[in-house]
């Protein structure tokens, strides 16, 4: 039997949320249809590398990385992505990703995540989105 609730309402009733993604914006951190991510309710500060669930403008629900707090907005984008998202409120936030379990049963605690890895993502998009283009251009001239 299928859940018809929305991942806002287990958030507010729940305080948190346990489920699998779809789609490759955040590999190799997260892996599709393979981790189960713990995300949990959080009113308040959001800081740049946190990675976030928000709802986008489509009604998509997005798991994305945090680049740039603003005033009123937050900038982010998929660690595997070579764009950003539009910016959205921070009321469009409804968590916050704190642990991964992997398919092995390995989990990794995002409090505890490689501050390398957090300070590559959110500090050298326009380097990482350039390697990840050149590599886009090398493979489709292979396939040629």
């Amino acid at each position: 039997m299928q859940s018809s609730y929305k991942f806002e309402e287990i958030l507010e009733r729940d305080g948190e949320l346990f489920f699998t993604n779809i789609g490759f914006s955040m590999y190799p951190l997260i892996r599709e249809r393979e981790d189960v991510l713990h995300i949990v309710k959080q009113d308040g500060e959001f800081k740049k590398g946190d990675i976030v669930l928000y709802k986008s403008h489509q009604e998509h629900y997005v798991l994305h990385r945090i680049l740039k707090v603003k005033k009123d907005k937050v900038i982010l984008a998929g660690d595997y992505n070579y764009f950003k998202d539009k910016p959205i409120s921070r009321d469009a936030i409804l968590g916050k990703l704190i642990e991964i379990t992997k398919k092995d049963g390995k989990k990794i605690d995002l409090s505890k995540d490689k501050k390398a890895r957090k300070f590559f993502y959110s500090n050298f998009f326009y380097i990482k989105a350039m390697w990840q283009i050149g590599l886009k251009i090398l493979h489709l001239r292979k396939v040629k």
